[in-house]
């Protein structure tokens, strides 16, 4: 096998530089064969040599379920029920019961494996393990194990490490070594065999259907080849290990409460990736660490790299650290471990998709990615148990640390959400899942112009042991020492829900444990009748779904389009602002019953739903106005397959179901010719690729008659500019000059300049090795921008206030409207909020577009230049999608 490198190096072997264009010849990059009867098979036998003493009365996992590892893609309760076995006879496992269950019905669950000595005390190890990151405790750290976490497979169709977990396990419960009975009595080994449930078996169920009795290494293969959808998301098509931080999904909450239970030293995050590539391990690139992860955790993080050294090179099987991939987001599973006193360490592995694969480096088998799994996570726990006191002294100091810091610098963070108690309560959530404490402001303050008031404001104590991961929530960044990132450069936590908020703490301030009901206190008392109607605030994020629920229902309701003052039951004159509901009986002789029933159950659950005795008014519209509009039942069409976002539908379809409660009809692009498309009143189209030139003219002109009848067309990120290319909607892009001058090249077709007397622009020469960082310099990887959105406009209504924050991870900017009112949200002069942009975009972003509406005919197109639902926490922006869909019969160019 000949390799030639690119990049310049330098050998473990010495310290000289070995220049880039050096050929390598070796043997091969993985070391194990095509062990077994059928290829990808793979055993202890196969993985071991010599094989050591293996206790008999432990099954194998052929004799429980009757296949072998890697004979074909094992589905996870196969996995489960292997590991259940072994807990049965085996003294050193023990299954931990479910920490949770997937969306679709699949459980998770963990299984503790250590010396039976410490599985007899394993109640008393986990509550010592909490213990460990409270500063004030006192504990004996020398009768304490070190806690290791084997995480496999987030990502579903990276499945060899799931695979690998039966064989782990085998491994651990039943080999009968000296040396690896004194690793379990240092080490209790958290094992989660599989992260994602239901991406797993989406791609199991793939591979296997598509396998044929004499498969195929072809990468052209069916067998390889996945779909819209893959494996690699859960059930709502989201990348679970970029939900560490915002925990929104039940795999991902289930882990936070293992991991904050147990707090492990080291935790291993198993992943594949393509298959001509070799593996990779911890640490990344050196300068894209967080500026936040303790210099201890880079130390230990090379200690135990060095583990791996030896295995790989024992085998002789490739690998590479130190480049690609880094620890600067602080929620993947490799790195939020760091800042909780914990190693994360990432291992990718070539994949073989299916049974086998022709790559650049030979034949790759199942098996042989199995392996290196298998390898990776013995040579794990080698290094845990060596590194065991240094690993826990770190754990014990950097808790000790984050308090000091915090207390240093005292105070309270303080925020709030006006109006809308439910966006902050999830805010609370989110923090509480990392073990943050928080409290409730009891006292009114005003800070900065703004005020907070006591019993809607959250006070987040900076003088915890948590403090430091608050902090990488919290912080705005705008300078990096490496412009270069791994996936986004922001994530202030508070900008995404949009809350008003403190950047820096506020002293001085009374505060008192959180309320059970809070903020809001307790839940409203029984709704009373009215002869009118009932109000409803559109500012608290539950009224959408409730919203959902009248209209299925058959309600009346109507939005306000102007704002006024109203005497509700018991007298209070309270304000409404722009897209109030109203549901009244019309002509009807009264409200249903089942209507009623869900206004009592809102204002039950505390949700601000108001009677009215009159439709005069204290102050603005009376509520027979015409400023009120009625509002119809939406009927949506998502746009999915091939060559879409899997990303971004998941996210719209996540929404609908889980937060509106409202069915979607999510349709395959080849089949919308077929659809009648007068039954529906939006069409949502997200991003995908080659700008979705794979949609044809008759997709376009189906489109462009549902609009002009009326319809409504939402069209996100790189599908806006698919719009404006197909005349669907006017837009205008801003340019660099470098674009500028690429658009006024006049060539031939045989690339000749066409006008002789046009000088032929000079082109300075820069070195090749640059371009891919030149490249990456331009873009925009996850930045949050300041926008000003209109109140008034109803892709507005519901926000409080004109400031914005806005997530952005492309690098097109387009030209406000030529319309003045029809570009609802709109980035200001001086944008940046926290992140990475260069000086150049970030001269086109000021002032540019956010979402502009473009009238057609009685119906509209929305380009949304931004992803409003981006993992499902901006939780800020998801109303501009919802007001969208609610109330797409009001989108008009004035």
């Amino acid at each position: 096998m000949w390799l030639i490198f690119n990049m310049p190096f330098r050998s473990f072997a010495g310290s000289s530089l070995v220049c880039g264009g050096c050929l390598f010849i070796g043997a091969s990059l993985f070391s194990l064969g095509a062990p077994g009867g059928e290829p990808g098979q793979v055993t202890l036998a196969d993985l071991l040599d010599p094989l050591p003493e293996v206790d008999s009365a432990v099954p194998t996992p052929a004799e429980v379920l009757g296949i072998e590892v890697g004979e074909r893609h094992w589905y996870h309760h196969e996995i489960i029920e292997y590991l259940d076995a072994l807990a049965e006879v085996s003294p050193r496992v023990q299954a931990l019961g479910e920490h949770g269950r997937t969306y679709g019905g699949r459980p998770l669950v963990a299984y503790a494996i250590s010396s039976p000595d410490n599985l007899a005390r394993l109640d008393e190890i986990r509550l010592a393990r909490t213990a460990l990151s409270d500063p004030e405790a006192k504990i004996d750290r020398r009768q304490i194990p070190a806690v290791m976490h084997l995480g496999y497979s987030i990502h579903g169709d990276e499945p060899s490490g799931a695979n690998a977990s039966p064989l782990v396990a085998h491994y651990l419960a039943a080999v009968r070594d000296p040396a690896l009975a004194a690793q379990l009595e240092d080490v209790v080994i958290l094992l989660n065999p599989v992260f994602n449930p239901d991406g797993l078996d989406r791609f199991a169920h793939w591979t296997n259907s598509h396998r044929g009795f004499v498969p195929s290494a072809d990468p052209l293969d069916r067998e390889h080849r996945q779909v819209f959808v893959t494996g690699r998301t859960n059930y709502y098509w989201f990348d679970l290990n970029r939900d560490w931080l915002a925990h929104q999904h039940p795999e991902s909450r289930g882990r936070l409460q293992l991991f904050h239970e147990w707090m492990p030293n080291v935790q291993l995050d198993f992943h594949e990736m393509q298959p001509d590539s070799t593996a990779f391990f911890q640490p990344g690139v050196p300068e894209r660490i967080h500026p936040l992860t303790p210099r201890r955790n880079r130390e230990l993080t090379h200690s135990i790299a060095e583990y791996y050294r030896r295995a790989f090179d024992k085998d002789g099987t490739l690998y590479f650290s130190g480049e690609r991939f880094d620890d600067f987001f602080m929620g993947k599973g490799s790195t939020y471990p760091d800042l909780f006193g914990c190693v994360g360490i990432l291992f990718e592995q070539a994949s073989s998709r299916g049974a086998f694969q022709q790559t650049g480096n030979g034949l790759l088998t199942f098996g042989q990615s199995i392996a290196n799994q298998f390898r990776m996570s013995l040579a794990s726990l080698a290094a845990t148990a060596v590194l065991k006191n240094d690993l826990l002294d770190y754990q014990e100091t950097a808790f000790a640390d984050s308090l000091q810091k915090g207390r240093k610098r005292g105070g309270y963070y303080l925020a709030t959400a006006i109006g809308d108690p439910t966006r902050l309560r999830e805010f609370v959530r989110v923090l509480q899942g990392h073990g943050i404490v928080v409290r409730q402001l009891t006292r009114t303050v005003e800070i900065e112009g703004e005020s907070y008031p006591a019993g809607a404001t959250i006070a987040v104590p900076l003088a915890q042991s948590r403090y430091i991961y608050l902090e990488s929530l919290w912080e705005r960044r705008t300078d990096f020492v490496e412009n270069i990132f791994y996936d986004v450069s922001s994530w202030t936590l508070p900008l995404a829900f949009n809350l008003q908020y403190t950047r820096d703490p506020v002293v001085r301030v009374k505060t008192k444990p959180l309320d059970e009901a809070f903020p809001g206190g307790t839940a409203s008392e029984a709704m009373g009748g009215s002869p009118v109607g009932y109000l409803i605030d559109w500012r608290d994020s539950a009224s959408a779904p409730l919203l959902a629920s009248l209209l299925e229902a058959g309600a009346l309701v109507r939005v306000a389009k102007a704002p006024f003052t109203a005497v509700v039951a018991g007298g209070d004159a309270l304000d409404f602002g722009y897209g109030t509901l109203l549901v009244s009986r019309g002509l009807a002789p009264e409200i249903s019953s089942e209507i009623l029933e869900l206004l009592s159950e809102a204002t039950g659950r505390g949700l601000p739903v108001h009677p009215v005795m009159s439709s005069a008014t204290a102050q603005g519209i009376d509520l027979g106005s015409r400023e009120f509009a009625i509002l119809k039942k939406p009927r949506v069409i998502l746009l999915t397959g091939p060559g879409f976002n899997q990303f971004q539908a998941g996210e719209i379809w996540h929404l609908f179901d889980q937060r509106l409660r409202m069915p979607i009809t999510m349709v395959d692009w080849g089949r919308l010719e077929q659809a009648d498309l007068r039954e529906y009143s939006h069409v949502l189209v997200v991003g995908g690729s080659a700008k979705l030139g794979f949609l044809g003219e008759g997709v376009v002109g189906k489109l462009k008659l549902f609009i002009e009848d009326g319809g409504v067309l939402w069209t996100q990120g790189n599908a806006v500019d698919w719009a404006v290319e197909k005349e669907l909607a006017e837009g205008v892009w801003r340019e660099t000059e470098e674009e500028k001058a690429e658009a006024e090249k006049d060539t031939d077709d045989d690339g000749t300049m066409a006008d002789d007397s046009v000088p032929r622009p000079k082109v300075e020469r820069r070195p090749f090795a640059e371009a891919r960082d030149r490249k990456a310099f331009k873009l925009v990887r996850g930045a949050i921008f300041s926008a000003s959105v209109d109140p008034s406009h109803p892709i507005g209504y519901g926000y409080g206030s004109e400031f914005l924050p806005v997530f952005r991870n492309r690098n097109r900017f387009l030209e406000p409207s030529i319309n003045a009112y029809s570009t609802p949200v709109q980035y200001s002069e001086s944008p940046l909020l926290s992140g990475y942009i260069s000086a150049e975009n970030l001269e086109l972003a000021s002032g540019s577009a956010g979402i502009v509406v473009d009238q057609q005919g009685q119906g509209a197109v929305v380009l949304a230049i931004d992803d409003p639902c981006f993992r499902a926490f901006w939780w800020g922006t998801q109303r501009l999608l919802v007001n969208a869909v609610f109330f797409g019969k009001l989108l008009e160019s004035p």
